[in-house]
């Protein structure tokens, strides 16, 4: 079987892209006709986002556009199907999700650029994700106080054992790295000075 050349991939992967998009736009076309109307911005969004994607994916191999490209298009996409009743959000509940999405993002980004998931991406995703899940319950009221009055409250509680975890995944990782889900290249990434620090 002939091998398929670059040109053509780009060219498929476009072709991908497009209809990937022309698909979800109609999807909010079709559910705007319930009496919802499809906002120009977040359809711009999308746009933009499939188009800085696309660059990451076949001309600027840089890891940030492929992480922005695909985090503006998922936030358009959600813009899109909450305006459009598509989704039972309303657009105060966007902050959250955007924020959960920013961490399945990242995630994704790791994958794109190392082809695996490795831990110095895996824990700020989860703990994004893990944010904008508790700020999703605070939106949708499921937590009965107000964000201000537990931030208030509880906030310095939250930023102590944050920072401790932090302390202590750093400590583990430092004299237990055989059980901490990095993997043995990242410390090969290191310059001399940090593998002597590590031990390496």
């Amino acid at each position: 079987m002939k091998k398929i050349t670059v040109p053509v991939l780009n060219i498929l992967l476009a072709a991908g892209v497009v209809l990937i998009l022309a698909g979800l736009l109609l999807i909010s076309h079709f559910s705007a006709g319930f009496g919802a109307e499809v906002p120009t911005g977040s359809i711009i969004l999308m746009i933009f986002g499939a188009v800085i994607f696309y660059l990451a994916m076949t001309v600027i191999h840089w890891a940030v556009l492929f992480f922005l490209g695909l985090l503006v298009f998922c936030i358009g996409l959600c813009m899109t199907f909450v305006f459009t009743n598509v989704l039972p959000f309303g657009p105060e509940h966007l902050w959250p999700i955007s924020l959960l999405l920013c961490g399945i993002c990242l995630l994704l980004t790791c994958v794109f650029k190392h082809q695996k998931i490795r831990g110095v991406y895996l824990i700020p995703s989860l703990l994004i994700v893990l944010l904008g899940g508790v700020f999703l319950l605070f939106s949708f009221g499921v937590i009965k106080i107000s964000l201000s009055s537990f931030v208030a409250k509880w906030g310095p509680l939250v930023l102590i054992l944050a920072g401790a975890a932090l302390v202590g995944v750093f400590l583990w990782q430092r004299n237990f790295k055989e059980f901490f889900p990095y993997d043995t290249d990242e410390l090969s990434d290191l310059t001399d000075e940090e593998n002597e620090f590590y031990g390496e």
